[in-house]
C-alpha cells in the first residue's frame, strides 16, 4: 500500500530533493560506525589515560546534550590524537609525520577518512541498494552529511560539491550532490569538532537558501536521520521563517522516513515540530518500497540528462555572449512571453547552434563521427564540453581538439584544464589501452585476413565475431598503414549502428588510432 505523500510525489511528477544521513550508511555496511562508536574507536587508539565513557559523562553533565558533548569531545580527541601521531606513539596507513607536517594534514581527520573508506557491504541488501540507486537518479539534488562515497559509487554521473567549495559556483541545481560535512577524499573538509560546526553555521544558510528556492517545485525527503538531528532542525527552522506557502501545508512537501525495525508496511502520520513545521513521517523498515515509488517519477529525462543540456546551453551563451554573437545563436518561432501556453498546446523542439546550423547535444557516436569523418560541424565549445563531461578514464580521442586549445582557439578555466590534463595522463601509450588478447583458436585465421577488404572483413556471418577482429586489428595496429586504420574506422562509422560504434572494441580502436597516428600531447 502506498501513502498519500508518495502518491502526490508521483501524481505531481516532481524530482525531489533527497537528504541522506548516517543511518543509510549503517543500513548497508556492517562496520559503519555511529558518531559515538567512531569517537570511541579513535579515543581507544590514543594514549589518553581517562576513559572515553568518563570524558563523555563529564561533557554531558556540563552541556546536557549529546551534540555539544560529541563535538567538544572531538576537539580534545583531535588535539591528543595528532600529538600522539607526531610523537610516533601511533601510526596511520599511508601517512608519515613528515608528510602530515609538510602538507598540513590532520592525522585525526585522516584516520576518520580511512575508517569510512574501508566500509564492508552487508549481505542480502543488493536489491534494495539497486532500488536506492534508481531512486537517486530521480533526485533534483542530493544533500548528505555522510563522509563516505556510497552515493557517488551508486551514481556515476553526478556533480559533487564538497563543503562550502562550489557554493558560489554557477549551478543548475540539478543532478548535484552536496556533501555538506565533507568527504573522505578531502580530509580537511570533514566536519566533526565544535570549531567545524561554528564554521558550518556561516555556510549552512547558503545551502538552506538554495533548498528553499527549490521547495515550490521539489518536495524534500529525508533518509537516515532522526528528527532530533541538528541538521534537520536547522533546515526546518529556516523553513518555518521563510516558508513559500502556508506552514501547515508543509506536510505535503516534507517527508521523513522513520526507521521501524521489521515493519514492512508504510505507516504515514502527520507530525509537528516544536517550532511549528508540519511534516509527513513514513514509518517502516521497507525502504525498498519507498525507493521504488520515488523512482517512478518520470519527466522523460533524468535530472542528469536535463543538466547535460542545460550545461551545454549555458556554455554556448557564456561563450557567444562574450563574443557579442548571441543574436546569431538564439532564435525562436514562438512568443516567449506566452511560453507556458505554447508548451501546453504544442510539441516544441528546443535547439541551439550558430548561423551555420542548429545543433543538438552530442552522443558518443555523434562525437566520434565528427572527429574522424572530417565533417567538422561540431563547435569546439560543444566538443570540449562533451570531453569534459566524459570520465577521464574512458577511451576518447581528443588530440584534434586539444591542439586547438593550445593554439588559443578557446580559453579554459583552471578546473577544466586539470580535467583535460588528467585525461591526457590516463592514456600515455597503446599499452595503456589494455586491449583484450586474441583467442588462440582465432589467431592464425586473423593473421591471414586482408583488412583492406573491409566489406568481407566485417562480415556478420563470419564464425569469428567482429568485435574479436577489431580487437585484433587494434592490438596489431603498428603492423598496418594509417590509411588501412582510417578506412576501417570510417567504414564502421558510416555503416554500423550507434550501439556497435559505442562497443568497447570500437572505442579502443578509435583511441588506438589516435595514440598511433595523431600528435601526442602530454599537457596543456
Amino acid at each position: 500500500m502506498s501513502t498519500e505523500f508518495l502518491e502526490n510525489l508521483q501524481k505531481n511528477n516532481e524530482f525531489p530533493i533527497i537528504f541522506i544521513g548516517s543511518g543509510i550508511t549503517q543500513r548497508y555496511f556492517s562496520n559503519a560506525p555511529t558518531w559515538d562508536k567512531l569517537l570511541y574507536k579513535i579515543w581507544n587508539e590514543t594514549s589518553i589515560e581517562q576513559t572515553y565513557f568518563s570524558k563523555y559523562n563529564q561533557l554531558m553533565e556540563k552541556y546536557n546534550n549529546k551534540f555539544d558533548a560529541y563535538t567538544k569531545l572531538a576537539d580534545e580527541l583531535e588535539k591528543n590524537y595528532n600529538q600522539d601521531f607526531f610523537d610516533e606513539k601511533l601510526t596511520i596507513e599511508g601517512l608519515t609525520p613528515s608528510v602530515a607536517h609538510t602538507d598540513g594534514i590532520s592525522p585525526f581527520r585522516k584516520r576518520i577518512a580511512l575508517i569510512f573508506s574501508d566500509l564492508k557491504p552487508k549481505e542480502g541488501v543488493k536489491k534494495e541498494v539497486e532500488a536506492f540507486s534508481n531512486m537517486l537518479k530521480k533526485a533534483r539534488l542530493i544533500i548528505t552529511t555522510n563522509y563516505d562515497e556510497f552515493i557517488e559509487q551508486n551514481l556515476k554521473k553526478i556533480n559533487v560539491r564538497v563543503g562550502n567549495k562550489g557554493l558560489f559556483e554557477p549551478s543548475n541545481m540539478l543532478n548535484e550532490l552536496y556533501k555538506i560535512h565533507g568527504s573522505v577524499n578531502d580530509v580537511d573538509s570533514i566536519v566533526i569538532t565544535s570549531k567545524d560546526y561554528k564554521k558550518l553555521e556561516r555556510t549552512s544558510a547558503i545551502v538552506n537558501a538554495k533548498i528553499l528556492s527549490q521547495l515550490t517545485v521539489s518536495p524534500i525527503i529525508f533518509f537516515g536521520y532522526s528528527m532530533t538531528d541538528q541538521n534537520i532542525q536547522m533546515l526546518l527552522k529556516d523553513l518555518a521563517l521563510n516558508m513559500p506557502f502556508p506552514i501547515d501545508k508543509a506536510s505535503k512537501r516534507i517527508g521523513v522516513v522513520d526507521y521501524q525495525e521489521g515493519v514492512q508496511e508504510i505507516k504515514e502520520t502527520i507530525a509537528d515540530t516544536s517550532y511549528g513545521v508540519y511534516y509527513t513521517k513514513l514509518s517502516t523498515d521497507n525502504f525498498k518500497k519507498i525507493y521504488d515509488n520515488i523512482a517512478k517519477v518520470n519527466q522523460g529525462f533524468s535530472p542528469y540528462e536535463i543538466n547535460r543540456y542545460q550545461d551545454a546551453f549555458r556554455q554556448i551563451i557564456d561563450t557567444k555572449g562574450k563574443q557579442g554573437k548571441l543574436k546569431q545563436v538564439l532564435t525562436t518561432f514562438v512568443d516567449l512571453n506566452k511560453l507556458p501556453e505554447e508548451l501546453e498546446s504544442k510539441n516544441l523542439v528546443v535547439a541551439f547552434g550558430d548561423s551555420r546550423f542548429i545543433y543538438k547535444y552530442p552522443t558518443y557516436a555523434d562525437y566520434v563521427k565528427d572527429y574522424f569523418l572530417e565533417k567538422e560541424t561540431m563547435p569546439l565549445e560543444i566538443a570540449l564540453r562533451f570531453i569534459l563531461k566524459t570520465t577521464p578514464k574512458s577511451t576518447l580521442p581528443v588530440s584534434k581538439y586539444v591542439i586547438k586549445v593550445k593554439k588559443g582557439n578557446v580559453t579554459l578555466n583552471e578546473r577544466d584544464k586539470k580535467k583535460l590534463n588528467n585525461r591526457l595522463k590516463s592514456f600515455p601509450s597503446l599499452k595503456s589501452l589494455r586491449i583484450q588478447d586474441t583467442p588462440k583458436k582465432d589467431k592464425e585465421t586473423l593473421k591471414k585476413l586482408d583488412f583492406k577488404d573491409i566489406d568481407n572483413i566485417l562480415d556478420k556471418n563470419s564464425e569469428i565475431k567482429n568485435y574479436t577482429k577489431i580487437n585484433y586489428f587494434s592490438l596489431h595496429i603498428n603492423e598496418y598503414s594509417q590509411n588501412d586504420a582510417l578506412n576501417l574506422i570510417k567504414y564502421i562509422l558510416e555503416n554500423e549502428i550507434d550501439s556497435f560504434i559505442g562497443d568497447t572494441a570500437c572505442r579502443k580502436l578509435f583511441m588506438a588510432y589516435s595514440l598511433r597516428y595523431e600528435k601526442i600531447i602530454e599537457k596543456i
